[in-house]
């Protein structure tokens, strides 16, 4: 339990929130207070426990700041819910008596204002100032997720699982509101495998550390199965000219009876994995994996997939009611087939049983749905690729920004998105997702006003400029073998902006991540690419531990390694 987590629920159960603000006369000003009060409201149930979990939780991980009883503080934060803001808005402003009160339309909302509060604030050897900004917010897209893949050994696989759900946490500041995660069966003889227990398991730790964060919870399928799969069931490989289309030999065809009736069954089952949990949505996903190529299901997006889509969200909507459903088109038409006028097709007649149409590309956004309309007309989702995209292994050099990149991206879609799930690998595009969440958040705001409050929040507000400045040439240098003489300023303004930091945000692992990704870069200026050289060496191995990625596959995940001296030779 976190130190704080007992004060706050004495706090919730001794006093009433309006007489704890009247002890207190300090306005918050622009001075460091060395302690801190929050109260909570006396009716359980509003879900300002967890709010106040993880105000608390920052401060104290970011500055000496202690947590007092309402007499001693020197600061009091009030956090209430009132469903007049509206759904997932937030207001921050002054309390009559002094001190600050924070509130949310509703458990998400106070969350996403403390959020709000805690970027606004500072954090150094003095304590803690809270920030001044005072407003509304309500959020622009409803769907703003987060889609965690988990397998190869990456963090999300790795990684403490409490140190997983403190990242949740720090999300949910952000505005994410849904985690989607998906079971890869292809890993697994079937659900009695341990490892799919295993799998299982970490699953559900991760779905209800979101729940605690006030996310929804999802989960992706396509018509995978285990590889146990009887060979009859299988599929007839998808035509995949432009190798975009993963195939790992287990993907069923949906058009074979037994293999239909067999999807159906471990879908129902996989279902029942959650109940304890509760799912929120559903996602249906075509390729990669996925996909079948035989007469009866080609071409894929316009027919097997569809039609299985449809058959397994009655599965979904009967265990549990209300749940949502997405229906990705990832890849569609790459070559041209006619999946997506085959899938406004199939969707003119009937979309009762999907809510959401996804879309996104390696590259720029899909066209279809810009020019030629959504089809059903139901809202569009994206799919940004914020992991993998230029780089290899995957973050393995180090922090791997994009705000250029996402901005592009982002108006291609024309402001034509109620939100999406960004596909994420690990935590080295941290700062990739609180640009995406803001997109979501308010559509006209830049990424650029998104990494200067990302700067000066995680890192100080002192170090805006230069620290922006470098990330803006960290981008320039992204593709590994067009790396320029860009990398030593980079490397510079971050070198020179550390000396002005607290240690704890030096040791941090956002700014380390960041500072070995512009050390990275420099050396491989000098070495002309080649990976050698003890400061690389040492630079990825701290990669790796804080990925946790000692296990993870050398291919997508793990830094690169760099052998030591052997036998006294370098």
């Amino acid at each position: 339990m976190h130190p704080t987590a007992s004060w706050l629920s004495r706090a919730m159960m001794v006093r009433p929130v309006a007489c704890i603000f009247l002890a207190w006369t300090l306005h918050a000003s622009a001075l460091p207070v060395p302690s801190i009060h929050i109260a909570l409201p006396p009716e359980p149930g509003t879900g300002a426990e967890d709010a106040g979990r993880i105000l608390a939780r920052q401060i104290t991980d970011r500055c000496e700041a202690a947590f007092t009883n309402a007499a001693a503080a020197n600061l009091q934060i009030g956090l209430s819910v009132d469903p007049a803001i509206g759904v997932e808005g937030y207001r921050i402003g002054d309390s009559p008596g002094g001190g600050i009160r924070i509130a949310g339309g509703d458990k998400r909302g106070l969350i996403y204002g403390v959020g709000k509060f805690l970027r606004t604030s500072r954090y150094d050897g003095g304590g803690f100032t809270p920030g001044s900004w005072r407003g509304s917010a309500r959020p622009a897209s409803p769907v703003r997720g987060i889609y965690f893949a988990t397998h190869f050994g990456n963090y999300y696989e790795e990684a403490p699982i409490e140190a997983v759900r403190g990242y949740l946490d720090e999300l949910a500041l952000w505005g994410v509101n849904h985690l989607q995660v998906t079971f890869p069966r292809w890993h697994f003889q079937g659900f009695d495998d341990p490892a799919a227990a295993k799998a299982l398991g970490r699953l559900r730790e991760l779905m209800h550390g979101a729940k605690l964060a006030g996310l929804k919870v999802s989960l992706i399928a396509g018509n995978d199965g285990f590889k146990s799969t009887p060979r009859e069931f299988l599929r007839v490989p998808v035509p995949d000219p432009l190798h975009r289309r993963g195939d790992f030999g287990v993907n069923l065809c949906p058009s074979h009876p037994g293999a239909h009736a067999l999807l159906l069954k471990d879908w129902g089952r996989l279902m029942d994995e959650f109940a304890g949990i509760g799912l929120d949505a559903v996602e249906f996903w075509p390729y990669d994996e996925g996909g079948c190529g035989c007469t009866n299901c080609w071409p894929w997006g316009a027919r097997g997939f569809p039609t299985l889509g449809r058959d397994l969200s009655r599965i979904a909507r009967d265990r549990y009611p209300g749940i949502q459903v997405v229906l990705s088109t990832w890849t569609f038409d790459t070559p041209p087939v006619g999946e997506w006028d085959g899938l406004s097709r199939f969707l003119a007649t009937d979309t009762s049983w999907a809510n959401y149409i996804l879309a996104d590309a390696h590259e720029d956004f899909p066209r279809y749905p810009i020019d030629r309309g959504v089809p059903g007309g139901l809202p569009l989702l994206n799919f940004p690729e914020i992991s993998m995209w230029g780089q290899h292994p995957w973050g393995g050099y180090g922090a791997n920004p994009l705000p250029e990149r996402l901005q592009g991206l982002w108006n291609q879609t024309q402001r034509k998105l109620s939100g999406g799930f960004p596909y994420s690998e690990g935590i080295y595009e941290d700062l990739n997702k609180a640009i995406c969440s803001q997109l979501y958040w308010d559509g006209n705001r830049s990424t650029t006003e998104t990494v200067r409050e990302y700067v000066a929040y995680e890192f100080s507000p002192d170090i805006v400029e230069p620290v922006a400045r470098a990330i803006t040439l960290l981008e320039a240098n992204h593709q590994r073998n067009k790396i320029g003489p860009q990398a030593r300023e980079a490397f510079r303004l971050l070198d020179e902006s550390a000396n002005k930091m607290t240690p704890r945000a030096r040791k941090a692992w956002r700014w380390r991540i960041l500072y070995l990704r512009a050390l990275i870069d420099r050396e491989l200026l000098d070495t002309q690419g080649q990976l050698r050289g003890e400061t690389l060496k040492k630079a990825f191995e701290e990669l790796t531990s804080i990925y946790h990625a000692e296990r993870a596959h050398s291919m997508p995940i793990h830094p690169p390694v760099i052998p030591g001296p052997q036998n006294g030779k370098p």
